[in-house]
């Protein structure tokens, strides 16, 4: 539980402090991604190192995520031009339903019928919470476009569980659990070294300055590498349904600190609630 516990503040701190930043200080944010990356990236390797000094076998599946990440990341920057950010924040919540569909293709894994009922109670849950303030108008091309990111979100984040999840793996520990560690830290060093000269490119791209103070900077790094290590510890110790899941819990907190409680937003923190309980509970 400590993996998702962390997961979960750590995304709230980020979404909360980011926003707080967002509305100071105009930044580079690719260039920050590419720090947290970096730092990542980094931390892995000392870790690794410090468990045992073993060369890292290369793992090209994982260059599927960089390129599945990619394509997220590119409609993520064109969707809020073409359609209104609170209808975005609700279409873009079916994802949890590819999660479901793809963990049954390429994990083999089976949902019994509560456990259905339930992740769709979450799904509807958040996108009962973020339509409170949706408005305009939605076109074809923006369905599509956020259609497409949806299903190459979520086949990546299971991608990268089946990735994580291959026992067929060089043996450096007799303890299960220093080895199941390593392997993790190994598979997080790789997805991340794929995924940096993507983030470089982006940077160097972005015309915004990298200028921010540097208690913020160091800050915005700090908790950048928390969220990014715990969330793929979810994905070795979890699976990807309870990232997604994941995703719900942060969406309701940060309703609940938001402060406004209509009845719409508080109808749908009820559905997550009772997804979530009913899913755990099965």
């Amino acid at each position: 539980m400590l993996s998702v516990g962390v997961a979960i503040i750590s995304c709230v701190f980020s979404f909360v402090f980011v926003r707080h930043l967002s509305l100071i200080y105009d930044f580079n944010a690719s260039f920050y991604l590419l720090l947290i990356e970096i730092c990542k990236m980094l931390l892995c390797l000392v870790c690794m190192d410090f468990i045992k000094r073993r060369k890292v076998q290369i793992r090209w599946g994982f260059l599927v995520n960089a390129l599945l990440y990619a394509l997220v990341n590119t409609l993520a920057f064109y969707i809020p031009n073409i359609i209104e950010p609170a209808i975005y924040a609700v279409l873009i919540q079916h994802k949890m339903l590819w999660v479901v569909l793809f963990s049954s293709v390429l994990l083999q894994r089976e949902f019994d019928i509560l456990q259905y009922v339930a992740l769709f109670c979450v799904c509807w849950g958040c996108m009962i919470v973020k339509f409170d303030d949706a408005s305009g108008d939605i076109s074809a091309g923006a369905i599509l476009m956020i259609l497409t990111q949806g299903v190459a979100s979520s086949l990546s984040s299971v991608w990268i569980e089946k990735m994580m999840k291959m026992e067929q793996r060089a043996i450096v520990s007799k303890d299960p659990k220093t080895q199941k560690l390593y392997w993790f830290l190994a598979d997080s060093l790789q997805m991340y070294l794929f995924g940096i000269p993507i983030y470089a490119i982006s940077a160097c791209l972005n015309p915004h300055p990298v200028s921010l103070p540097f208690p913020y900077a160091l800050a915005l790094v700090g908790v950048g590498t928390v969220q990014g290590l715990s969330l793929g510890a979810v994905f070795v110790y979890y699976n990807s349904v309870v990232r997604s899941i994941i995703s719900a819990v942060v969406i309701v907190i940060l309703a609940v600190l938001h402060g406004v409680f209509s009845t719409q937003i508080v109808l749908g923190i009820a559905f997550v609630v009772i997804g979530v309980l009913g899913y755990v509970a099965v």
